[in-house]
């Protein structure tokens, strides 16, 4: 026990250093970013610190295991590693009551490579999502000359012709990567979703579960498709 303790006081350190700027960014951020602090060594209540809380509808006190699905900032923490600081930044969770987030977390692991603390950001655009709705309603509402005004590929993609620009991509994607192969199809998956994220498709809503269904994956993959082009970059 007495060899334990160095280790013990230093994440007690640093869980008190992470708390106070969970409470100092938290005083300025806007309203749809939550920060929480998770000590990870009591993952039965592991929430240490909070702001925002009304994003996931968790408090002080609540468990990990009652947050975010599919959330691969869990799932890290679990597997080993030798670095003192894991960082996951810009990807996609969900809120247990299947609204999609973005988020970013930093997993901090003492001396012994166990994971003791994790710092995550949740971000909910919904509001954002619907302003940008709005605008787009709007500007579909002005004058035919403006319609005119605009080159036909420039003009967005719209929830009624979602379908056929995909189509258009798959094809054009699977020309460029021919081949029967499993390689083959994977580099022809990961071309139509890479257009289709220029396209702006994930950003509607829907976006990624029309994608997964017209290649005919499920929408994890879809993510990780996301994930594998990102990393590319």
């Amino acid at each position: 026990m007495t060899g334990n303790r160095p280790d013990e006081s230093y994440e007690e350190d640093v869980l008190r250093i992470l708390a106070a700027a969970v409470r100092a960014i938290g005083s300025i951020i806007s309203s749809n970013t939550e920060i929480v602090l998770h000590d990870l060594r009591r993952p039965e209540y592991s929430i240490a610190e909070i702001v925002n809380a009304h994003v996931t509808g968790r408090r002080q006190g609540d468990s990990i295991l009652s947050g975010m699905r599919t959330d691969k900032a869990f799932i890290s923490a679990m597997e080993e590693s030798r670095e003192a600081v894991t960082l996951l930044t810009d990807y996609e969770t969900f809120s247990r009551s299947g609204a999609p987030l973005r988020s970013s977390t930093a997993i901090y692991r003492g001396r012994n490579a166990r994971p003791f603390a994790a710092l995550c950001i949740n971000v909910d655009d919904e509001n954002i999502r619907k302003a940008l709705s709005v605008l787009q309603n709007l500007t579909a509402a002005m004058p035919s000359q403006r319609e005119e005004a605009i080159p036909q590929e420039e003009s967005g993609v719209s929830p009624d012709n979602i379908e056929d620009l995909m189509r258009d991509i798959i094809s054009s994607a699977t020309a460029l990567s021919p081949g029967a192969g499993r390689a083959d199809g994977k580099r022809a998956k990961l071309l139509a979703v890479q257009q289709m994220q220029e396209k702006g498709i994930f950003l509607m809503k829907g976006g990624v579960e029309k994608a997964a269904a017209a290649l005919g994956v499920t929408r994890y993959t879809i993510y990780n498709y996301l994930d594998e082009l990102k990393n590319a970059e």
